[in-house]
């Protein structure tokens, strides 16, 4: 027998609530202990990115639920309309599905390419900035 609880179901709204508030959390342990904030793009691309993952999989089949005698009705002609066609929904869910992690794992490889690039010009001009400096100093000599 499947178990009820009285709880009632957290929405994306209060999902996205404690991403940010532990976000902000970590971001403020980050500080106390010297780390370097992340750059604000780096930031939107890690927001963006925990948002393609709320989104990412989707389900053919939502929970139909009706409190009033109409609404169960509604929710059990529904709920045979939906095994009715499930040969015609289920297919196009797994195909979205598919196409839905293939664009994520790409936006991933994208944006640890970025990184590395970031990281690379980083310390091509921390190079660049070393190189002036020895320049600079053996002129004055």
């Amino acid at each position: 027998m499947p178990e009820t609880t009285d709880q009632p179901a957290i929405s994306q709204a209060d999902v996205a609530a404690i991403l940010a508030a532990l976000r902000s959390e970590v971001r403020s342990q980050r500080i106390a202990q010297g780390q370097l904030e992340p750059a604000p793009l780096e930031r939107d691309l890690q927001r963006s990115l925990d948002e393609i993952e709320l989104y990412r999989v989707i389900s053919a089949h939502w929970p139909l639920i009706g409190k009033t005698l109409p609404q169960r009705a509604i929710a059990l002609v529904n709920k045979l309309v939906r095994r009715y066609l499930r040969w015609y929904i289920n297919p196009i869910v797994e195909q979205q599905n598919a196409a839905n992690a293939a664009i994520t794992a790409a936006l991933l490889a994208g944006i640890r390419l970025d990184a590395e690039r970031r990281a690379q010009v980083a310390a091509l001009r921390a190079a660049r900035a070393g190189m002036n400096d020895a320049n600079g100093k053996g002129s004055e000599a």
